[in-house]
């Protein structure tokens, strides 16, 4: 059985008509780390490894992942599942905008928080990975 990671991966490498080395290669990634992704080997990829992929096929970590468009999203907004997983990335959010004072917009914001709890509800430990809100954080810092 195919996972959204799985199918989205395959239908975007074939937008860019990218074979899996081609895309390991671009992404600076290990030789096999993609493949391993497409043959289910590694069901739980590193956040790094995702925004590599993401950034080389031109798309966010959340489209890799499988959400929906935003336009789908506003008729049909997923549930909060793990109300205490929402709270912990609000919380990260909130620390690291107090370690480095950034202006960020309300959308900004909401935006980290949401796909920093999407990113969250895949790793089987239900925990906020820090680094990769770190991550989001400076890309909307900077954009």
């Amino acid at each position: 059985m195919s996972t959204a990671l799985q199918m989205r991966l395959k239908h975007l490498m074939q937008e860019k008509n990218l074979r899996t080395s081609d895309l390991e290669k671009l992404a600076g990634l290990k030789m096999s780390a993609v493949r391993n992704i497409m043959l289910g080997k590694t069901k739980h990829p590193k956040a790094e490894t995702l925004r590599a992929i993401a950034e080389v096929l031109g798309c966010s970590i959340s489209d890799l992942l499988g959400k929906e468009t935003q336009k789908e999203e506003a008729n049909a907004s997923p549930k909060v599942v793990h109300p205490q997983l929402l709270l912990e990335a609000a919380q990260s959010l909130v620390s690291l905008l107090e370690q480095e004072g950034a202006d960020l917009t309300l959308d900004q914001a909401c935006l980290i928080i949401k796909e920093t709890y999407a990113y969250s509800t895949q790793n089987e430990s239900k925990k906020v990975d820090h680094q990769f809100a770190k991550w989001l954080f400076s890309k909307q810092k900077y954009s």
